[in-house]
């Protein structure tokens, strides 16, 4: 059987009509968030391809999103970027928290599947929620517990093809009243490794002994192996991002997270209203990043919260029309002492 980077290839030889940099963004994306996710409370909606859709690895989007259209930001937007990530790193680290024996984490995504209307060009997609909750324990390397299901497609671009798609999907997947249920010693759930995982990749295992020095947590990302052509930029603010996804960054951490972004070049304010999943935040991004899509975090200044991030696209493809979330996930922790 093809590991995930053969089909990945495959999906991409079959989907000229995508700008590459679109594909290129995605494939970094998924080997990014697999070697970082793979033993994380995330993603354990399948993976499939065939000929109605780009997979989930390709794009993933969550929760009920407002977008903000064109991308754009203004001018003062980097020393107002790094105003709310310095107000977020002080109320992250006045967050000691409580004690209790698991944290549960609440993941909810929204999957954008691309559709082919004519057989031969990607002009159609829709949006599939899917929720996944992990009861992590306080001793991470104990027994983990977690279930995920998916929800019918809240939005559809396009027409018959999309709708097919969507149907699809959902008939195929684990449903609310019927979970997928599932437990792995220190959280191995078997996500399996994109193209597998260079040596040196950080992973949630590396957070706990991760530098509370924002420079010094820096040279630690920039010294681990990163996608070919990521700046050093690129390769700090995905891997932070990342981590932050997780839901297992305590609060000392956090505040170091948003102090080494605030440090960044062209970090940028890119929506001060940003509603994730009824919750409402600031937008935070790399400017000059691809002209295809652009990912962003999102969190609470006043608060410290991380509410999690999404991936915006800059130009129309068929019926998906540019400013369109087209990855993104929130995220909730708490903490509980017993399993369901």
């Amino acid at each position: 059987m093809p590991d995930d980077i053969t089909l990945l290839r495959a999906v991409r030889s079959e989907v000229d009509d995508l700008p590459p940099e679109v594909v290129d963004a995605a494939l970094h994306r998924a080997r990014q968030r697999i070697a970082l996710h793979g033993d994380a409370p995330l993603r354990t909606r399948r993976t499939r391809y065939r000929p109605a859709l780009i997979a989930a690895a390709v794009v993933i989007t969550a929760g009920t999103l407002v977008g903000t259209g064109v991308l754009t930001h203004t001018p003062g937007s980097e020393a107002a970027a790094a105003a709310t990530l310095h107000d977020a790193a002080r109320a992250a680290a006045a967050d000691h928290g409580s004690a209790t024996a698991f944290r549960r984490v609440t993941v909810r995504e929204l999957a954008l599947g691309y559709a082919t209307s004519d057989g031969e060009h990607y002009d159609e997609g829709y949006l599939a929620p899917t929720t996944t909750v992990t009861w992590v324990p306080r001793d991470i390397t104990g027994t983990w517990t977690q279930e995920s299901w998916s929800d019918p497609a809240t939005t559809i671009y396009g027409g018959r093809a999309a709708r097919r798609a969507a149907q699809q999907d959902y008939a195929a997947s684990a449903h609310r009243d019927d979970p997928v249920r599932s437990t792995a010693a220190g959280g191995a759930f078997g996500n399996g490794e994109l193209g597998g995982t260079p040596e040196g990749t950080l992973t949630p295992a590396d957070i706990a002994g991760l530098p509370r020095d924002p420079d010094a947590l820096v040279r630690r990302i920039e010294a681990a192996p990163r996608a070919e052509g990521a700046s050093d930029a690129e390769q700090v603010f995905d891997t932070l991002s990342d981590f932050l996804r997780t839901g297992l960054v305590p609060a000392d951490l956090r505040a170091t997270v948003y102090e080494a972004i605030a440090g960044l070049p062209d970090v940028v304010v890119t929506d001060d209203q940003a509603s994730l999943d009824g919750r409402h935040g600031t937008a935070i991004g790399l400017g000059g990043r691809s002209d295809s899509d652009r990912r962003e975090v999102i969190i609470d200044p006043a608060t410290g919260a991380y509410l999690g991030e999404r991936t915006l696209q800059t130009r129309r493809i068929g019926s998906i029309p540019a400013g369109s979330v087209v990855d993104s996930v929130t995220v909730a922790v708490d903490g509980v002492d017993r399993l369901p």
